[in-house]
């Protein structure tokens, strides 16, 4: 019997299409740096950039998905451009709160995530277990959004020092909620994050095809939505 919902967040409950585009933490780091009066290689900043989110990717998955250090790719780059300290450390300090602060403001409801939540709230154990990569700004994000009111746990990865796949996410949230994974639905848009992850934990997976997954990846979701209002008769199935 399933008795407890876990979601993601960004691209499930909530959007904000304007930093979830590809390349858009590069642009208000970029922005951040001109305005503190940086002058720098824009081009030689993106292809360093890549290379060192590459390499931490690497890393976190090689130690099981662990947190990344955004702040230290940042300081990484800088110092590859030739940024020396004190104000390297400055310069990277400055633009990581640039982006962070845009969160809380361009994070909204998908229209139909309200009333949704409302559905399930009384008779499900409701969590929210995300990859962010800062604790006080995601609980920013969910004091604005009244998440304390709604969900009995909330999750966030920067907290945990690990990131979705990894089980230990799964598991604080469970613990949490005192819930056993055969009675769990995670609920994300990230085939990897979300529904290979729950697999792992021992829950059943709900993928969000925001963009058109491959069709392995759908076979192998238990089931299938294009947005979270389609998600109620989603659950009707499972149970």
């Amino acid at each position: 019997m399933i008795d407890t919902i876990l979601f993601d967040n960004w691209n499930t409950l909530v959007q904000a299409p304007g930093l979830m585009r590809g390349g858009a933490s590069v642009e208000i780091f970029q922005r951040s740096l001109r305005d503190q009066g940086l002058e720098y290689d824009r081009d030689g900043f993106v292809e360093a950039y890549r290379g060192v989110a590459r390499r931490q990717v690497a890393e976190a998955e090689a130690n099981g998905w662990t947190e990344i250090d955004y702040l230290r790719r940042l300081l990484t780059v800088l110092e590859r451009l030739g940024v020396a300290e004190p104000r390297r450390s400055r310069l990277a300090v400055g633009a990581w709160g640039d982006y962070l602060s845009e969160w809380p403001r361009q994070t909204s409801f998908y229209p139909e995530t309200p009333a949704v939540l409302d559905g399930l709230r009384g008779s499900y154990r409701l969590g929210v277990v995300t990859n962010f990569m800062d604790g006080p700004t995601a609980r920013r994000v969910f004091a604005a959004l009244g998440y304390d009111a709604i969900f009995d746990s909330l999750v966030v990865s920067a907290e945990v020092g690990y990131m979705k796949p990894s089980p230990v996410v799964f598991e604080r949230a469970l613990g949490e909620l005192g819930s056993t994974p055969e009675n769990t639905v995670m609920v994300g848009d990230s085939y990897e994050a979300d529904v290979v992850g729950a697999h792992a934990a021992g829950m059943r997976g709900v993928l969000i095809d925001l963009e058109g997954a491959p069709e392995p990846q759908l076979r192998a979701s238990d089931a299938v939505i294009k947005g979270i209002g389609g998600f109620p008769e989603a659950l009707k199935r499972l149970a």
